[in-house]
This record gives C-alpha cells, structure tokens and sequence, in this order.
C-alpha cells in the first residue's frame, strides 16, 4: 500500500489543485486501490474551509481517507510527524499542499524507490527545491494549467529516466520514506518546530545505512512561499519582517539542533554555515537515540474528521 500525507495551511485553492494533481496520477497508473490519504488541517483560518475541501476529496475516491484538524499550529515538522504515525504503506509520499504532481513524477519517484533497499528517502526534482539548488528544473515557462505540468513531468521523466543522484543532506519538501527505514528510525523529532527537523532526520536515516537519494527524472511543480506567504497576507506583514521572524524560528530549531547532536557547532545559524555530515554521521551516542517513536492519538492534538 502506498500512503499520501498531504498537509495544509491555508490556501485553499492550492489545496484543492495538489489533491486533484494526485487523485489523477494515481487513476493514472491504476494504482488508487493501493492507496490511502492522510489530509491534515494545519490550524488553518476557518474561513477557507480546508476540512471541507478535504471531505471533497473523500467523497471523489473510495479508498481510505483519514482527515484531522490541528488545535494547534504544528509547523511542518509536526505535522510531518503526526502523518508518518498515521500511514500504514510500504511506501510513504509527504506532498506540500503547494505542488502540482503527474503521473510521471510519481511513476519515476517509484521505480527509483525500488531499485534498491537502501534508498530510504527518495525526492525528486522541481521549479523550486528548497535548500537543493541543484535539483532545481525551470520549464520554458510558468506552466499555465495542469496539462503544461504533465507535459514538461513527461519530458523530463523521458531525458533522465532512472537517472538518480545521493544527497549528503535531507529537505524534505515532497519525498517518498520507505517502511523499512520508519521501522528503523521512527518519525520526524518534534523538538524542531519547523526548522532542522528534516536534516535530523535524514541525518538519523544515514546513521541507521540508508541512503538519501534524488530522482532526476521525476519534476513536479512547486509554487512555492506555502504558508508563508499566506500568513503573511493574513497577518499584514512585510516582507521584511516575516523573514525576520522566520528566521528567529531557523535560529531557535538550530538551537535544539546543535544541543541534540553537537555542542561544538558554531552558537549561530548562517545560510552559508557549512555542515560537516560525515563527522555528525560519526558521532557515538546511546542505544535507541536515533529512533524518535510515533505520535499517539490525542484529541487534545488533533480533531480527527
């Protein structure tokens, strides 16, 4: 079985397109009974109706569907969390609500999956890829309609194949997690609110043998900004000042960071700060401190829809 986290915070037009996007690419490959769907609310403003739109989406496909409402905003890492704890596939998608899929994206991002055991994180490419520059792929132009995506995922899918390159670092904005490695490492650490979450993990992937591994011949279409943009919109804030509070929470989760694996990291975050992953991959801690455990039920976390 395969599971589909797909979180959301506001934007409910982008939802709807990212949940349409995926609907047709599993009808697509004839693989829609294999699958489940993980829809989460991330608190978002009621006047969007976001659990509405996912009750939609419910009504469209006949496979299971489970839908919850934070009561509290969970950034991206507890929501990464919760929805690892949630899914029962071999295979797990965590897909931002702001993406546009195709069938080619997820046939590639699948084949490469299972070219080898070790591959425990598989991302593709994209317009936008956060923190992988080098992953980034521009189409001639701003795709106008899901028809311009799924051409240019084809002519991708076709110049690169199977073609896959390893990552030193994780930044999981749309990946696929294999069972194994979940069985391995547990799920996302929710002692990073948003930030760093996704390095740690991939850097527990590594220490557990896994590899993290970049589809070149699988694109999607990221617009980019997700909630960000619309928290801004919403708050009334400048551009400048949401920056700064964004990287407040950077600088807070790098905190926690350096504390759970080194203390000889420098005390402040830089975007230019180099990681030395290999000597991070090294270092000896105690039986069990990789594995993070799954996050239990709790109507006080979340209302289950």
């Amino acid at each position: 079985m395969l599971s589909f986290i797909i979180p959301a915070r506001s934007q409910p037009i982008e939802t709807r397109g990212c949940l349409i996007s995926i609907l047709n690419a599993v009808r697509s490959l004839r693989i829609e009974p294999c699958c489940e769907f993980i829809l989460l609310d991330d608190q978002s403003d009621p006047s969007h109706d976001l659990p509405g739109i996912f009750r939609e989406f419910r009504a469209n496909t006949p496979q299971p569907v489970t839908i919850g409402r934070f009561r509290k905003h969970q950034h991206y890492t507890g929501v990464f969390a919760y929805g690892l704890s949630k899914a029962g596939g071999e295979k797990v998608f965590f897909i931002s609500n702001d993406m546009v899929v195709s069938a080619a994206w997820l046939r590639t991002i699948l084949a490469v999956s299972n070219l080898d055991p070790s591959y425990g994180v598989v991302r593709g490419t994209a317009d936008l890829v956060d923190s992988h520059p080098e992953h980034s792929v521009l189409p001639p132009h701003v795709p106008r309609n899901d028809w311009e995506v799924e051409q240019f995922a084809e002519y991708i899918a076709r110049q690169h194949e199977l073609t896959h390159v390893v990552d030193d670092m994780l930044s999981g904005d749309a990946v696929l997690v294999s069972r194994t490695l979940l069985d391995r490492i547990g799920v996302f650490d929710r002692r990073f609110f948003g930030y760093f979450s996704d390095i740690d993990f991939g850097l527990r992937a590594q220490r557990a043998g896994f590899k993290l591994v970049c589809a070149k011949g699988a694109w999607l279409r990221h617009i980019g900004a997700g909630h960000i943009r619309a928290d801004r919109e919403a708050q009334g804030l400048s551009q400048d000042e949401s920056h700064r509070r964004r990287m407040d929470l950077v600088q807070a989760a790098y905190a926690q960071f350096r504390q759970k694996w080194d203390m000889k990291l420098p005390e402040q975050y830089r975007l230019d700060l180099p990681f030395d992953m290999e000597a991070l991959r090294r270092i000896q801690k105690p039986k069990g401190f990789d594995f993070v455990a799954p996050v239990k039920d709790d109507p006080t976390l979340i209302d289950l829809l």
